[in-house]
């Protein structure tokens, strides 16, 4: 199923103007370094931790297969010891 709104990135803000239904306005500074910062992170916050549980499986999964190489290898190494003389 499609999502019914399509996400628009949001664009830089230079300044924010708030014009009332009285015709006043009120004028607000840009946004600081900081909450730049923070909102591009809450963006990506859900992308970030996705990329993080998939770095943690991988490097789960490669101790795993360390463990199992090891124990094949074992196995293998206990019957090519033994030969046939024939």
């Amino acid at each position: 199923m499609l999502p019914s709104k399509i996400h628009v990135r949001s664009r830089s803000v230079r300044s924010f103007d708030l014009i009332t239904p009285k015709g006043r306005t009120y004028r607000f500074p840009p946004p600081t370094l900081l909450q730049r910062l923070l909102r591009w992170g809450l963006a990506h916050a859900e992308t970030m931790a996705i990329s993080a549980a998939i770095l943690a499986l991988i490097y789960v999964a490669g101790f795993v297969a360390e463990a199992l190489d090891r124990s094949v290898f074992d196995a293998c190494n206990d019957r090519a010891g033994v030969r046939r003389v024939g």
